[in-house]
């Protein structure tokens, strides 16, 4: 895995589990297969596809954004740097 982070993230066998059939991207409307990477938003209770991620991210930080996209893109952006401060302070304590 690389150490470098981006927007798509890999899901853990566990996570993988709550994606079935039936799940959608919240922000495409297409259908998530199992096999495909997707992004949990806590926000708004839903999965995003890597489409949905480059539409979200492209909108988030365009000249005016909506309001859906700048929430989910503040969340994961959080969610992002708390991860990599966890991250660096476990390196630190190894």
């Amino acid at each position: 895995m690389s150490k470098t982070r981006t927007m798509i993230k890999v899901l853990p066998p566990m996570v993988e589990k709550w994606i079935n059939m039936e799940d959608f991207c919240f922000v495409t409307g297409k259908q998530i297969r199992r096999w495909e990477q997707a992004r949990f938003t806590w926000e708004f209770d839903a999965w995003v596809s890597i489409e949905g991620q480059k539409i979200i991210e492209e909108n988030a930080r365009g000249e005016n954004p909506n309001e859906e996209s700048r929430i989910i893109y503040a969340e994961w952006y959080a969610q992002d740097e708390a991860d990599a401060a966890n991250d660096e302070w476990r390196q630190g304590y190894r």
